[in-house]
């Protein structure tokens, strides 16, 4: 990658940094966040089964942690876009999130103290993801380095530690804690040496609903809700589903890691994607992938459909964050992009993740977690016949505006 430099945003200092150490740093930071990830996202409704919860406590835990997100992430990116740095919010962040993360063992199998720890844990800890989107795309703009190549090392991360942490976890699901910690904790000092990017609405305030006045987003949004809902479900409930049925943790690990693999040439190639296909025909493809993926779970549940389910994900949820990303950077003034990607995470963890895995544990409880999932696949074909219908009267809208405007010229 070529060593250009760029003048640092704070520009009082004068200082000059290079792309291709910001470019490090900010792989590095990648990693170790979503190796944090690794260790935890995968695994926590693991460790709520063990504590003997049953299937609606664990979703309805798994909800109020992101109800809670959905409360908090307009003022957190409100705040980052009105930050003199948002690297000052993104640090903050990272150490409440470290430090927090210890209140959810502490609360034992009390109920509302493991309500109370969710919730304040998510308070910190929703805002690292998509914060960390919105300082790199923007250093990825001056430094003409790759985002998509960027969250690639994040998912390698993510890989090598759900498969140590599959093997860890088996001898005891509470060292997730401590792992997921001292993750976090090199995340903040990796953070502390990426470039500062600055916060603009400092001179000029926008309001959160002007992200809605593009049609085409409202409608991205609304479709990435309904599709991310079915994930929801799965993410709540497979650990859970699948030690019912034989299955290992040690292989779901590995079938984790699988996931994470399957990802990455969808991302070292996803500004090829865009470029040729548009945001568009990739969600659609990655609403057909959805539904193979439940269909495999809701007919039978082997070693062999777990794995080849894993090797599907890259077709799912990392095309709906990208695509998402990319066209708010694009299509978002900069004054609303760090509440731009904090909406983005809304979407697809957010209010999707509250919806997969409230009203999946609801159904689950009635009439288990394997017709779950087939109810999952008929949501996703009914949120595709219904976005392709739009994508169509779009197009076709778009394409005679743009000929009545050549006639007019």
């Amino acid at each position: 990658m070529a060593a250009h430099i760029y003048f640092s945003e704070s520009g009082n200092s004068g200082m000059f940094k290079s792309a291709s150490a910001a470019y490090v740093y900010v792989c590095i930071y990648y990693a170790l966040v979503f190796m944090g990830n690794g260790a935890f996202s995968s695994y926590i409704g693991l460790y709520y089964s063990k504590i003997n919860l049953d299937t609606f406590t664990i979703g309805l835990l798994t909800s109020v942690g992101l109800i809670t997100a959905l409360c908090v992430q307009p003022l957190w990116g409100l705040a980052a876009d009105r930050a003199k740095s948002k690297n000052s919010v993104l640090l903050l962040s990272l150490l409440l999130t470290s430090a927090s993360i210890w209140l959810m063992p502490a609360s034992g199998e009390h109920f509302w103290l493991l309500l109370a720890s969710t919730a304040l844990f998510y308070v910190f800890q929703c805002v690292v993801n998509p914060l960390s989107d919105t300082i790199t795309l923007e250093l990825a703009g001056k430094s003409q380095f790759n985002f998509s190549r960027v969250r690639t090392y994040g998912s390698v991360g993510f890989a090598g530690m759900s498969a140590i942490a599959g093997w860890i976890l088996d001898r005891d699901i509470n060292y997730m804690f401590p792992l997921f910690s001292a993750m976090m904790l090199l995340a903040f000092v990796c953070a502390c040496t990426i470039p500062r990017v600055e916060g603009h609405q400092r001179k000029q305030k926008v309001r959160l609903k002007e992200l809605f006045n593009s049609r085409a987003l409202t409608v991205i949004y609304i479709y990435t809700f309904i599709i991310e809902s079915t994930i929801g479900f799965f993410f709540t409930y497979h650990a859970v589903y699948c030690q019912e049925q034989g299955i290992s943790t040690s292989l779901l690990g590995i079938g984790v890691m699988i996931g994470s693999i399957s990802q990455f040439p969808f991302m070292i190639f996803f500004d090829r994607l865009y470029a040729r296909f548009g945001v568009y025909k990739i969600l659609l493809f990655s609403g057909l992938i959805h539904l193979l993926r439940w269909l495999l779970y809701a007919v039978t549940v082997t070693e062999f459909t777990v794995i080849l389910s894993w090797a599907l994900h890259g077709g799912t949820f990392i095309l709906f964050y990208l695509c998402l990303a990319e066209y708010v950077n694009r299509h978002v003034r900069k004054e609303l992009k760090a509440s731009g990607q904090m909406m983005n995470s809304i979407m697809t963890l957010g209010i999707s993740r509250i919806f997969g895995g409230l009203a999946g544990g609801a159904y689950a409880s009635v009439f288990g977690i394997g017709s779950g999932f087939a109810v999952c696949a008929g949501l996703c074909a009914v949120a595709m016949l219904a976005f392709s219908w739009y994508v169509k009267r779009y197009a076709a809208s778009t394409a005679a505006q743009a000929e009545t405007n050549s006639v007019a010229q």
